[in-house]
């Protein structure tokens, strides 16, 4: 939302991994380059910043390690100090609505508005009697402030900050084409945090970030088996320790995967009763937790939903063996921010 469109590379920067994409510019895209880098546990919790040097160190060993020289930058903001709202306000020329927004949007940021940074797009100018419908963005100047100097220690440039659910829908419109009439979720399966966009004739109808995510799985698994964290995090990935319990993990993983869709059940309630849509038509899972076994399966029984898995390569072009020995469906997913972030450059 903040910016305008150039060349640049994709930043992804999780809880427990730092992500990046390069795209080859034009009309069809390739796919240039991608590095995947781990931070240290607790690095960022909960969309902060707590070991500024773990982070640092993260994104400088993706850049050399993957030898990306571009230093252009995109990242995607998520958390507590973002909110997306859809509002409804007088119809205005755009001028006008720029001028008018920060009167608008203190009637639903919850935070000092002299300390936010604000944009919107028009959804929909023609809302009704002299009205529009606008998609609000606020984000708090110390979150960018400190996410700008963080880059600029590394000589890269943030010159688009977009959001982490916009870089969904991104992905999403690039590689897929929904009827106008879809209402379709798309739900990244983070470490830490779970982002949900809801989509509809391309614009967002509810953008929300639920602090539930893969680690959620993981402390589960340590504290009802016993098992250490490298054990827990293997289980996720699908190597279980010999002589585990199959019938233990498989009851962990259900109570994780109900807890995750009770989290995505109450965003699509609350979609209903604010914009009156129906049910969701489809939904697409990204994130390290799309790759989880069974977890499709289990999400479309509990949420009673089609469900598959986002393929953010879909429209773009690679060479496969880039993606060598673990291939895109692997890979695939855990870079899907990297990838709607990247799309913005051109």
């Amino acid at each position: 939302m903040f910016g305008k469109k150039k060349k640049v590379v994709g930043l992804d920067i999780g809880s427990s991994q730092t992500k990046v994409v390069e795209l080859l510019p034009g009309k069809t895209k390739r796919l240039i380059n991608y590095g995947i880098s781990k931070i240290l546990p607790d690095a960022i919790v909960e969309g902060e910043i707590i070991d500024r040097e773990a982070v640092l160190d993260s994104i400088r060993t993706l850049f050399e390690s993957r030898n990306i020289t571009t230093k252009d930058v995109v990242i995607g903001l998520a958390g507590r100090d973002v909110i997306i709202k859809r509002i409804v306000m007088d119809r205005l020329s755009e001028a006008e609505t720029r001028e008018q927004i920060k009167w608008e949007a203190e009637q639903y940021v919850p935070f000092d508005i002299n300390e936010v940074s604000l944009d919107f797009d028009v959804v929909n100018p023609n809302y009704g009697e002299n009205q529009q419908e606008v998609v609000l963005v606020a984000a708090k100047n110390e979150l960018i402030n400190n996410l700008t100097a963080l880059l600029k220690e590394l000589n890269l440039n943030p010159i688009i900050i977009d959001t982490a659910a916009f870089a969904l829908q991104n992905a999403f419109e690039y590689n897929y084409q929904p009827g106008p009439d879809e209402t379709i979720a798309l739900v990244n399966i983070g470490a830490g945090m779970t982002i949900i966009n809801v989509i509809k004739g391309g614009s967002s109808l509810l953008a929300r970030d639920v602090y539930y995510g893969v680690n959620s799985y993981i402390n589960k698994l340590q504290k009802e088996i016993g098992f250490n964290y490298e054990d827990a995090a293997n289980t996720v990935k699908g190597t279980i320790p010999v002589g585990a319990s199959q019938d233990s993990i498989q009851g962990v993983f259900e109570s994780f995967v109900n807890d995750l869709s009770t989290q995505i059940e109450r965003s699509l309630q609350f979609l209903t009763t604010v914009t009156g849509e129906e049910k969701v038509s489809k939904m697409f899972i990204t994130g390290g937790g799309a790759l989880i076994a069974n977890m499709v399966d289990y999400l479309k029984r509990r949420l009673n939903v089609s469900v598959e898995v986002f393929n953010p390569f879909k429209n773009i072009l690679y060479d496969p063996s880039i993606f060598a020995p673990e291939g895109v469906e692997m890979i695939g997913p855990v870079l899907t921010q990297a990838v709607g972030l990247a799309l913005r450059g051109d």
